[in-house]
């Protein structure tokens, strides 16, 4: 089992950016002196709820401060982003990085943001595949190529530098659904897997995953798969609780905001995105004890060692940690962090 962080930074008080960043990334290199194996740092747009916008260049910042620590994006949004600068930008962080790059992307489903960048959400999906085309075109071609496709077009394009993992830095996809999955698994590519599941559901999404590899015709093997996990260990229930509760509640409302159409009015999500009408329809509340319980890892070291050991057996082996969520204070994530690689990691060591 290997630990990671899914790091975020978000920005409950507009008036302390700088501060909510150092944070942050002292917290990145906190973990990595504990032992933890990547941190995957997410991206957003125009929303208190996330404010990495630039996540390729917040990973060459940390290229250059860690030594051992994975580096991941968690996601990159593919079709917001040029994809021959994307390939630049992310073989120049592996380069950086010895090696170090985990290229997690995703197909985007906040509606406000595609509003805000005039890209049509019913194009997200083509967007995505014609980006993945010539992001591996672009990593592993040897010669100069040609691509004329629906949203871009390149002459005799030679992309440099190249990435220093062979072919190409690993690539995870964010995908939930059924067929989302079975194009993850077609494509050969690792799979994501979303901190909003219920624990339960990550068991059906990995078992599907590995059925749909077999049916294409490609192997599944240790580290495919990265679940991502809300994570707070405490002494005990109570001061997880109180600790938790409010900032928790904070990001998920405030990603309610961002990613539902105005007035909640979903049949402004087009078909592909069917799933999501559910999700940011008016009358969705959160319920915290729910999330506590069937999807969090928040409690003792008790608690979560035993709730790491259900999501081992369901084949999970990798776990990263949503860790800094609402702005929740400093000095209480660097609590948890210490007490999670004090009492819980040893429990998981080979």
């Amino acid at each position: 089992m290997k630990f990671g962080l899914f790091q975020s930074v978000q920005l409950p008080n507009p008036n302390e950016q700088v501060r909510y960043y150092k944070e942050a990334l002292a917290q990145v290199l906190h973990a990595e002196q504990l032992g933890f194996d990547s941190v995957w740092i997410t991206e957003h747009h125009f929303s208190r709820h996330g404010i990495v916008s630039a996540t390729l260049s917040l990973l060459a910042y940390l290229a250059g401060v860690t030594k051992t620590i994975r580096l991941g994006t968690g996601v990159t949004v593919l079709p917001f982003h040029n994809p021959i600068e994307l390939a630049e930008q992310a073989a120049t962080v592996d380069l950086l990085s010895d090696g170090r790059l985990d290229f997690g992307v995703g197909r985007g489903f906040q509606w406000g943001e595609f509003h805000k960048l005039n890209i049509p959400m019913e194009e997200s999906s083509r967007r995505f595949e014609e980006t993945m085309d010539v992001l591996t075109k672009a990593w592993t071609s040897n010669k100069p190529f040609d691509h004329n496709g629906e949203f871009w077009q390149f002459n005799d394009m030679t992309v440099h530098p190249r990435p220093v993992q062979l072919p190409h830095p690993p690539i995870f996809v964010a995908a939930s659904s059924e067929t989302s999955v079975n194009r993850v698994a077609r494509n050969d590519w690792n799979l994501l897997i979303g901190q909003g599941e219920p624990f339960d559901q990550v068991a059906n999404q990995i078992r599907f995953y590995k059925g749909a590899l077999a049916e294409a015709g490609h192997d599944y093997n240790r580290g495919r798969v990265v679940v991502a996990r809300p994570m707070y260990t405490a002494l005990n229930v109570s001061q997880s609780r109180n600790d938790t509760e409010a900032p928790f509640m904070w990001f998920k409302q405030t990603g309610q905001d961002v990613g539902a159409p105005p007035d909640n009015e979903v049949e402004l999500l087009p078909e592909e995105y069917q799933a999501y009408r559910s999700r940011f329809a008016k009358d969705i509340t959160f319920d915290y004890n729910a999330m506590y319980e069937n999807v969090a890892l928040f409690g003792t070291p008790d608690d979560i060692t035993a709730k790491i050991k259900d999501l081992e057996k369901s084949g999970v082996e990798k776990l990263i940690f949503f860790i800094n969520f609402g702005g929740i204070e400093h000095k209480k994530v660097l609590a948890s962090l210490d007490l999670f690689a004090k009492e819980v990691m040893p429990n998981f060591t080979a």
